[in-house]
């Protein structure tokens, strides 16, 4: 990444590769965590997710002469050459068109990037896959607004959050069993069946006790 686009600087720019040791160790990290790239000893190779992003991006995204290109504009904002609104009007231009390219993406090539994930049921209101996310259980279908929601204020009033088991059994038979359900104003804790039904589209839960066998 040092020397990368070098060839691309104006001669007066001062050649440093793209971005400096703090923000080239952040962007690392960054693609790291995020699951487009994995270490490999001293070396950092993009993983199945990465390569599939760089085979989506438009070509002028992966230009390193487009990043040169914004670090010589800033030079020249430097000496006065350009102001700092055609700077950020530029900026702007260029994040109106990445969104106009991404909205343009076929829902084949987005598939593409679901490949990794674990599908975990079907969804009751289209059939589409549904996925775990960090917060909820969503709808593949972009046009499907239905979710479950780890943390969901039914579950919530009785100290509970929505798991992945949970979630499975729900979308597989509409029920799960829970144990642990805590009343506030009894002061106890509980088991009882979770159920979920639909209104409108959206998810809605309520209880049901198992009948104890008689002994």
């Amino acid at each position: 990444m040092e020397t990368a686009g070098n060839k691309d600087f104006d001669s007066e720019t001062e050649k440093k590769g793209l971005g400096t040791p703090a923000t080239r160790a952040g962007i690392i990290e960054k693609l790291v965590s995020s699951g487009y790239a994995v270490r490999k000893g001293k070396k950092i190779l993009p993983s199945t997710e990465g390569r599939e992003l760089v085979n989506v991006m438009p070509a002028y995204l992966k230009s390193a002469a487009m990043t040169a290109e914004w670090e010589n504009q800033l030079l020249m904002m430097e000496k006065g050459q350009i102001t700092d609104t055609q700077f950020m009007g530029e900026i702007t231009s260029l994040v109106g068109k990445i969104l106009s390219v991404c909205r343009e993406i076929p829902e084949t090539e987005r598939r593409r990037f679901q490949k990794a994930r674990e599908v975990i049921g079907k969804c009751p209101v289209c059939g589409s896959d549904v996925y775990e996310g960090k917060q909820n259980f969503y709808c593949s279908n972009r046009q499907c607004e239905f979710a479950l929601w780890k943390e969901n204020r039914f579950l919530g009033s009785m100290e509970k959050t929505l798991d992945k088991k949970m979630a499975v059994e729900l979308l597989d038979k509409a029920c799960t069993h829970v144990k642990g359900l805590y009343s506030r104003k009894k002061d106890i804790k509980f088991d009882a069946d979770l159920l979920l039904t639909l209104e409108d589209g959206k998810p809605r839960f309520h209880l049901e006790f198992p009948k104890k066998k008689k002994k």
